[in-house]
């Protein structure tokens, strides 16, 4: 027979053991949740990272919204910008259009996206630039 004290320590090690690995867990979704993506804009380098903050329903608009984080960035400037995009109830992954003006960081332009929302990640599935209307990707 097992004493009190062991089996106390071993749970105790067990609950250690579980909060750990489920740290390691989220720390690891959200690595998960963001991309990028690297372009030239008016011959500059540009980085675009986006990242799934979260996904909640909203019940009075009938509609999901995801809130990303996208960092634009070039060689010497970078520029962050909350979106909030609305996504269909009961279709995952869906897509979803954001904008994003590169005056921020020192380019002239709107970059158009469409991205692909997933429950768990955030990507670019197109990218036009005005003015021009030059397709990025």
């Amino acid at each position: 027979m097992k004493s009190p004290i062991f089996t106390r320590r071993r749970t105790l090690g067990s609950l250690l053991a579980l909060a750990a690995a489920l740290s390691v867990g989220s720390v690891g979704s959200a690595r998960a949740a963001c991309s990028s993506e690297r372009f030239t804009v008016e011959r500059t380098p540009l980085s675009i990272q986006l990242c799934l903050s979260s996904i909640a329903v909203d019940p009075a608009a009938g509609s999901r919204i995801a809130h990303v984080e996208a960092t634009t960035s070039t060689p010497t400037r970078s520029a962050t910008a909350q979106l909030a995009l609305l996504l269909p109830v009961g279709s995952s992954p869906a897509h979803a259009p954001a904008t994003i003006e590169l005056a921020p960081i020192g380019l002239v332009g709107t970059l158009h996206l469409t991205l692909h929302v997933a429950p768990a990640s955030v990507t670019i599935d197109s990218a036009l630039l005005t003015p021009g209307a030059v397709i990025i990707k």
